[in-house]
């Protein structure tokens, strides 16, 4: 009789995590990873080797891109348990924030050199950032 009850215990203190969470978390590590390498490793994480004023300029650029990256991942992570409208204004404003990268990427295709894996991967985060939408709406 006592095994039962640890047992039933112990199956209702076990709580599976959601999709938003381990989306969220997956995106924070990434995110964090990536603000990491462009703020401390800037010219060996750049594709391009700048050199003169100019290239100081785009270094610093991208160190402040590398740390709003940190300040996502951050706040990404922390997000990750939230339930309700707050969760749900995050997932539609990572969307347009996304959708917004899309467009950019694809405007500026002729003067910027990106892999086009890069733009695969973006693509990717807003199919899932659909998914966590539509779970998010379904848990209402």
């Amino acid at each position: 009789m006592k095994d039962n009850k640890k047992a039933s215990k112990t199956n209702k203190q076990k709580k599976h995590k959601s999709i938003t969470e381990v989306l969220f978390t997956f995106y924070a590590f990434i995110l964090f990873t990536l603000g990491v390498l462009v703020v401390f490793f800037t010219e060996e994480f750049d594709l391009l080797d700048l050199r003169g004023d100019t290239g100081k300029i785009s270094y610093i650029f991208l160190k402040f891109i590398g740390s709003f990256e940190l300040l996502a991942s951050f706040s990404i992570f922390s997000l990750r348990k939230l339930n309700g409208r707050v969760i749900y204004y995050t997932v539609v404003g990572l969307i347009i924030a996304g959708f917004i990268n899309l467009y950019l990427l694809s405007s500026l295709n002729e003067y910027i050199t990106l892999p086009s894996v890069y733009f695969i991967f973006q693509a990717i985060v807003q199919l899932s950032f659909f998914f966590v939408l539509f779970d998010q709406a379904k848990r209402k």
